[in-house]
């Protein structure tokens, strides 16, 4: 009887690991911990990068569209 009281006020483990890394990280969620803030630091410095990436070709057509100005051919 005592251990079904002991059993009763405990969380049921999960019964995988993956299960397990799934429950903790439920836990981890639901408080600020540093997990979570690196985590959408990551993401932002992701998002940055490509920022970055998309800046450079903005810049790079800019340029080809000033050097390549259409010209008028006449075909005979």
């Amino acid at each position: 009887m005592a251990k079904a009281k002991r059993g009763a006020a405990k969380k049921p483990i999960p019964p995988c690991p993956i299960a397990m890394m799934m429950y903790k990280v439920k836990e981890l969620r639901e408080r600020k911990s540093p997990f979570w803030e690196h985590l959408t630091n990551a993401r932002i410095e992701v998002l940055e990068a490509f920022k970055s990436l998309l800046e450079d070709q903005i810049e790079r057509l800019r340029a080809e569209g000033k050097e390549g100005e259409l010209t008028k051919i006449e075909v005979e």
